[in-house]
């Protein structure tokens, strides 16, 4: 991001290690992870939304099958 009169920064979220910061005068998304930084464009950012959201729902069914007693992996389709 720019460092002039143009770039408007907001947090849109965070958390410990993890902040997610928009530069309106940019339209640039920058994801912080500790000491990583990334920028994005904003389809960018939504994408990385869907596959993280994708990821999270499938961790979770993963979970949820390890409980079940007598589930076979190879019945399940993770792609």
């Amino acid at each position: 991001m720019r460092e002039d009169e143009d770039c408007r920064k907001v947090v849109l979220a965070g958390a410990e290690g993890c902040r997610i910061v928009y530069c309106e005068g940019c339209q640039v998304a920058e994801v912080e992870l500790g000491a990583i930084s990334v920028r994005l464009e904003l389809t960018a950012l939504y994408n990385l939304q869907t596959v993280l959201g994708h990821a999270a729902i499938k961790l979770s069914v993963l979970k949820a099958i390890k409980v079940s007693p007598g589930f076979q992996y190879d019945q399940l389709n993770l792609e």
